[in-house]
């Protein structure tokens, strides 16, 4: 959420985030998601842990030694990424780091290879100046066959399962906002991390410092933070 001035060139500014625990994959339950903002291309790095050394060296190994260093890194306020160890890689390489509140990537291929509206342009069209070769399963019924079980079969079947995505527009994408959130005082904050078990699904409630379109400023321990309106609910306070 919020407002970013416009990327002059490609890998300029980019986006990172962590996605997780999803089911294990090479040893790996985790993936650090980086998306250029001026071409979107994205990229996602599989994990084992998530520790701010392991993000900062899966940042650095897999984006900036491919791409380059970016002018600025934004990233939402999770602990990996206002540590102390990104801090000191982004000084080293001239970045600047922007904290906001959360965002979350979805799948690759088909943003990769989706049209968009305003450029007619696909991303990977900017990115590399020409289109990926896709399976040809994407558009038409399968003309290969397969045994009836065993990986090629189970990859057909996926391929026929998928497509390229449309491009959507992130203002057009409506959330269920509570309408008691522009009169109360407090408010509970949804808790977006892997939850103990037992554990309720919101913390707080926080006192309500100022509001916006789309997220309210509160107060959490001393520290003023925006929250996006989806992640938050009115809290009812008894006298």
């Amino acid at each position: 959420m919020g407002e970013f001035e416009v990327p002059s060139g490609r890998f300029c500014v980019v986006h990172i985030d962590l996605i997780g625990p999803l089911p294990p994959s090479g040893g790996n339950i985790y993936c650090l998601t980086c998306i250029d903002r001026f071409s979107n291309w994205m990229e996602a790095i599989p994990l084992d842990n998530i520790s701010a050394d392991t993000v900062a060296r899966a940042f650095y190994s897999n984006w900036i030694a491919r791409f380059g260093t970016p002018h600025k890194l934004i990233t939402d306020r999770g602990t990996q990424f206002r540590s102390e160890t990104l801090q000191t890689l982004s000084k080293i390489c001239g970045i600047k780091l922007q904290h906001t509140t959360a965002y979350h990537p979805a799948l690759l291929l088909g943003f990769r290879t989706a049209i968009q509206e305003d450029n007619n342009h696909s991303i990977a069209q900017i990115v590399y100046a020409e289109s990926l070769r896709l399976p040809g399963e994407f558009f038409s019924e399968p003309s290969i066959r397969t045994a009836s079980e065993g990986f090629a079969n189970n990859l057909q079947k996926q391929m026929e399962t998928v497509g390229p995505r449309t491009t959507l527009i992130n203002s057009c994408r409506h959330i269920f906002v509570n309408k008691d959130l522009q009169n109360c005082s407090h408010v509970f904050q949804r808790i977006d991390r892997v939850r103990k078990q037992l554990e309720s699904p919101y913390e707080g409630p926080f006192p309500v410092i100022e509001r916006q379109d789309k997220y309210f400023t509160i107060n959490i321990k001393g520290k003023h933070v925006n929250v996006s309106l989806d992640r938050l609910k009115p809290a009812e306070l008894r006298n």
